[in-house]
């Protein structure tokens, strides 16, 4: 097989599983945001949890993979100073910004001045944008200094390994006490981050590494093979090593620090790109509504947040329905919703590439309305 023809294949694979937890992870969220109590139990449930529990690792890994691929696309212009690299430094850094935008703590920027010690610890928190793309950023220096593509493979792999091994003994300190509260919320969960650098850097680290095995892999049998191999190796060696780091360790939280739970979830990662890269193989997947719904990710996962658990812009269907539907009403919710992030994603696209002057107008000045307008209701 031609190698653009490997390439376009592993696109497909790359950018299928987004979509695939992009739509998971709307419907987590709004579960988690509308189901009534009284549902949330039985063995259904159980289940769901479980798989809820793997999108934030498949998150955060594809985001290591999509790094790894397009890297080594256009690998001289990636391992260079350049116009693209700043480019892409440049998208980085506003994924942390935006992280940070979705819990400002003030509806106005002359508001701060009323923000509590409560306020500010909230907005420090770190979530998934902050902590993916700051690791992001380590991924794109590390390419820099690598001469190679093999040799970043083998950083980002040394560097997954060293955040997870770290975690329990990072999660052992109290931060506060030694660092500020910003630099604080980026190790561990003890001022609020949902998404510490550790242990979650590790899955980005980890995709990286994969997306070159990915790349090189052949997209016939072998990769399916190799991928549904490797998910046996690390989903056996987790298990394997639960007892003996329980020993290691003196402070272990096997749900969230452990060594052992992040092997476990990367094999299930592994089998779940397998299965994707089977469906690449066996059908002819619409690469072009993929890559679309894949490239406006970061739209989506912003405007669907504030549509369930509502900003300092507007109030979200928590405030005003609450945890109260039943299952087949909380169902045509997430129907709706994914309906509406998938037109507003591909109407976005479409705008920005037939009007791409009028897209940066409109950015720009939802940016300055965001900014300066003290919303009523807030």
């Amino acid at each position: 097989m031609r190698r653009d023809g490997k390439d376009s294949s592993r696109l497909v694979l790359v950018d299928l599983a987004r979509v695939a937890a992009l739509l998971f992870m709307i419907q987590g969220h709004a579960l988690d945001a509308l189901l009534a109590p009284a549902y949330r139990v039985g063995v259904l449930f159980d289940g769901w949890l479980f798989l809820r529990g793997l999108t934030a690792p498949v998150f955060f890994t594809l985001s290591g993979v999509s790094f790894t691929v397009a890297s080594m696309k256009s690998w001289d212009a990636y391992a260079r100073p350049s116009w693209k690299v700043l480019r892409r430094l440049g998208r980085f850094s506003f994924f942390i910004l935006l992280g940070y935008a979705i819990h400002l703590p003030a509806g106005s920027l002359r508001d701060f001045q009323f923000v509590d010690a409560v306020g500010w610890q909230s907005w420090f928190q770190v979530d998934v944008l902050q902590c993916i793309g700051l690791a992001l950023l380590g991924l794109q220096i590390m390419a820099l200094l690598a001469a190679t593509p093999a040799r970043l493979a083998c950083w980002s792999a040394v560097a997954a390994a060293a955040v997870i091994l770290l975690t329990p003994l990072v999660w052992a300190v109290d931060w506060l006490g030694l660092v500020p509260m910003p630099l604080a919320a980026y190790l561990n969960a003890r001022t609020g981050s949902y998404f510490s650098l550790f242990p979650w850097a590790g899955y980005v680290f980890f995709g990286a590494a994969s997306g070159y095995l990915v790349r090189e892999w052949s997209v016939e049998g072998k990769s399916i093979r190799m991928l549904a191999v490797s998910g046996a190796v690390l989903g056996a060696a987790g298990l394997l090593l639960i007892q003996p780091l329980m020993l290691l360790y003196v402070h272990l939280d096997f749900w969230k620090t452990s060594p052992s739970l992040f092997l476990i979830r990367a094999g299930c990662v592994c089998f779940l790109l397998t299965l994707f890269a089977w469906i690449a193989a066996r059908f002819n997947v619409p690469h072009r509504a993929c890559r679309v719904l894949a490239q406006e990710s970061l739209l989506i996962y912003f405007v669907h947040l504030c549509i369930l658990y509502g900003s300092i812009w507007n109030p979200g269907l928590r405030q005003m329905l609450g945890a109260s539907l039943a299952p087949l009403p909380a169902l045509g919710a997430i129907c709706v919703l994914i309906v509406s992030m998938l037109l507003l994603a591909w109407s976005w696209n479409w705008f920005k590439r037939a009007e791409p002057r009028r897209s940066y107008v409109l950015r720009f000045a939802v940016l300055l309305l965001a900014l300066y307008r003290p919303w009523p209701w807030v």
